[in-house]
């Protein structure tokens, strides 16, 4: 892995010319609420998903047979080389159209680029880093648009198609269900650790192949239509994309934070204070919602709210069905493992970890 070129042709890291990178950048959930809670809601019979419910895309029927899903995602550094930036910056962006339930067809480039600051070699490799894994999800890289900015910024609109009636989204989740992730969580803390320079290499490289990871599915129609509801975690932690579930289907979500997977050096960085902004904003934006916190370790709490840049997917899958949707994503994710399950709302509070 090799760190970018600043023009003249002396090395730079990439993470250390940005404050926050990846999905840590984001604006705070809590925050976020409240900047769009004002903005007017669009209504139409085919806008078939839309901000109700915090959704990864939008979703705007096209005809009885075919769904257009619309989302766009861009970060700045959380690595140092920008191949794999550019290659993570895309596989975060595609995850949205996987994480509905459909298919991705076409990219376009978002890109605020530092002229003045670093090399045209760098943005050479972010772009094919980006091509890879937009070739590799099926998808064609068609164009996109530029800016010149102080600090590098890149990502992607993706639009993507599904079958109106086998879309995934927040709302769906059942009593009986099993709650499914399909990766290790820690990108969060092991990006602050790189920030910091106290990242093995070792570390480093699981955490980006990981992040590289396209959240490609290929489920088989019938155990396709066993999950009833999905997201990806991304910015906001495992319990934040987790309460968005949880609320959109009205449902408890009962989670085992002890069979979390969490990624090799992860509990080590956050047990040395490698964090995040986003530790703590995550953690406002749950703690009313959550009861058993008091039970785990401080490590343990802080992997729950961990802010993940192309994270997995969190799938909720009908009970009867879940191990053989486990062990159809296995090969692909090894990491995929039952994490919890889905209970009638009640007086708890909507996340309950035992």
């Amino acid at each position: 892995m090799a760190d970018g070129k600043a023009v003249g042709g002396a090395p730079v890291r990439l993470t250390s010319t940005v404050k926050k990178g990846g999905c840590a950048a984001k604006i705070a959930a809590g925050t976020l609420s409240e900047l769009v809670r004002g903005l007017p809601k669009v209504t139409h019979p085919d806008l078939l998903v839309g901000t109700e419910h915090l959704d990864d895309a939008a979703v705007l029927r096209l005809n009885p047979e075919q769904a257009l899903i619309q989302t766009l995602d861009f970060f700045t550094p959380i690595l140092d080389d920008p191949r794999d930036f550019g290659a993570v910056a895309a596989a975060n962006a595609l995850s949205d159209v996987f994480a509905m339930g459909g298919r991705p067809i076409s990219a376009l480039t978002i890109l605020a680029y530092p002229l003045g600051v670093l090399d045209n070699d760098v943005l050479t490799e972010l772009m094919a880093g980006a091509s890879e894994v937009i070739t590799e999800a099926g998808a064609l890289l068609v164009g996109g648009h530029s800016i010149e900015d102080d600090t590098l910024k890149f990502g992607f609109s993706v639009a993507g198609l599904a079958h109106p009636e086998r879309l995934w989204t927040n709302a769906g989740a059942r009593v009986g269900d099993v709650v499914i992730l399909t990766k290790a969580i820690g990108t969060g803390t092991l990006s602050a650790a790189l920030k910091l320079g106290e990242i093995a290499p070792a570390d480093l490289r699981s955490a980006t192949a990981s992040m590289r990871q396209i959240n490609r599915h290929d489920l088989p129609d019938e155990l396709h239509a066993a999950v009833h509801a999905a997201t990806d975690v991304t910015g906001f932690g495992l319990l934040g994309h987790a309460l968005h579930v949880a609320n959109a289907s009205g449902v408890g979500l009962r989670l085992r934070p002890e069979s979390v997977p969490t990624l090799p050096g992860a509990r080590e960085a956050l047990a040395a204070g490698n964090l995040t902004r986003a530790h703590a904003s995550n953690e406002r934006y749950v703690a009313s919602s959550v009861t058993g916190r008091a039970a785990l370790d401080p490590v343990t709490w802080l992997t729950l709210v961990d802010p993940q840049t192309s994270g997995g997917l969190l799938l909720v899958v009908d009970g009867e069905t879940a191990e053989a949707v486990t062990a159809h994503l296995t090969p692909r994710f090894p990491r995929t493992t039952r994490i919890g399950v889905v209970e009638e709302l009640g007086v708890l509070p909507p996340l309950r970890l035992a």
